[in-house]
């Protein structure tokens, strides 16, 4: 028998021998691709496309290396941030701008997928309309009035989806806080009632002050301070009080007669000493009672002016003692200092920072909280920011704006240790 002879084809005729230059796919890999048939072509293709399909899931290779998805940069690294007021005095701001460039780059997308059709959206849910925030653990949530939902944000991860139960969520999610005992309570002014969340967004019950003949309930703030949940009453122009131990509504809280009211308390916090603040929207005002009840002079009143206002929307105080004032009316941040002397307006910086097109919710955050970012460092040495303020927008394209508050702190507590 030869075993040299050409086998027979279908019809008894002899195969034709290859063509001069035909090459394997073997021999293709080592070798000069010229003169080669399009069928050893195609399947050299197939069997690289395999071996890297197979290299990516077994980690050897990634997909930037070979190419098939856009650079970028490394998660967590942001860019030098813009330092407010621009000395070198103490306490200063430092604006890293766009939270999200600082978040952890989430992507829950099977590697083979990723190759295939590129990343999904799973986990990226994009804020349309974000107002109040409060951290509970590694989540910040924050109130969406676009999706009429509250928002998660994965501080560790970077993950974000929605947070509430969709047959339960809020119509119109203006602020959101929460307690020790893990409640979380969202003041929606459209169902004027706070509403009430476990830890896990599952909806528990509304709260809604006794029946009143001549005030209505529309909450548009809260706060919770000491087993007490302060809610901005909008309707009424008050600040009601719910003991959240005993679960019952104590007196609201009025101005005395001939101080003036309180026509909008869309923003509460509290300073160290006890002092409740209230931002009005309506009287542009920055409002003030003592703990031991008594009203004080405002903080700040309604003009443009160095420390003024126009339509303040919401207030937060940071722990050695500044307060932050977000108004919607000059698109800017009013920041006074220990004090309560203006300290410096943030707002937008020619060919650095675009600003601020509408700030609402502003949130006070630690280090701890923030453990998963690797912010820039524009000082050397041990100087960091001491706490750090969000900002959400409501409509312009950097949602949430991270600040970071530098008061020296932090080289005196490196210095101890």
């Amino acid at each position: 028998m030869n075993l040299f002879r050409r086998p027979l084809n279908k019809t008894g005729e002899r195969r034709p021998q290859r063509a001069a230059g035909f090459r394997s796919p073997g021999r293709l890999a080592r070798g000069d691709p010229r003169g080669c048939s399009n069928r050893a072509v195609h399947t050299f293709s197939l069997v690289c496309a395999h071996r890297v399909i197979v290299a990516i899931v077994l980690g050897a290779i990634s997909l930037e290396q070979i190419g098939c998805a856009p650079p970028r940069e490394p998660a967590g690294i942001t860019r030098q941030p813009i330092m407010l007021p621009a000395t070198d005095a103490l306490p200063q701001l430092w604006i890293y701008g766009d939270l999200s460039r600082s978040l952890p780059d989430f992507d829950a997308t099977p590697l083979v997928e990723r190759f295939l059709y590129g990343p999904n959206d799973y986990g990226k849910t994009a804020l349309r309309n974000p107002q109040g925030m409060t951290v509970v653990g590694r989540r910040l949530l924050i109130c969406d009035q676009g999706y009429q939902r509250i928002l998660s944000i994965r501080l560790d991860t970077g993950k974000s989806t929605f947070w509430s139960e969709e047959d339960r969520s809020p119509r119109c999610p203006v602020d959101i806080t929460h307690d020790a005992g893990g409640g979380v309570y969202v003041a929606d002014t459209t169902s004027r009632a706070v509403l009430v969340y476990d830890l896990a967004g599952r909806y528990v019950e509304d709260l809604v002050p006794p029946a009143d003949a001549l005030h209505a309930f529309r909450p548009c703030s809260l706060y919770v301070r000491a087993d007490i949940l302060y809610v901005g009453n909008l309707a009424a122009g008050r600040i009601e009080r719910y003991d959240l131990r005993e679960r019952r509504w104590l007196v609201p809280i009025r101005i005395p007669a001939g101080r003036g009211v309180v026509a909008a308390p869309t923003g509460l916090a509290f300073t160290a000493d006890g002092t409740l603040l209230v931002a009005d929207a309506i009287q542009g005002s920055l409002l003030r009672l003592a703990p031991d009840g008594g009203w004080l002079g405002p903080l700040a009143g309604r003009g443009r002016g160095p420390g003024e206002l126009i339509r303040p929307k919401q207030v937060c105080c940071t722990p050695d003692g500044m307060v932050f004032v977000s108004d919607a009316g000059r698109q800017s941040v009013q920041v006074f200092d220990a004090e309560g002397k203006p300290f410096v307006e943030i707002h937008e910086r020619a060919n650095e920072w675009a600003g601020w097109t509408m700030p609402m919710g502003l949130l006070t955050v630690s280090e701890q909280d923030l453990v998963a970012l690797e912010l820039a460092n524009v000082r050397e040495g041990s100087v960091k920011p001491d706490s750090y303020v969000i900002v959400s927008d409501s409509l312009g394209p950097e949602s949430l704006t991270l600040i970071g508050v530098v008061t020296g702190q932090s080289r005196v507590r490196a210095d101890e240790e």
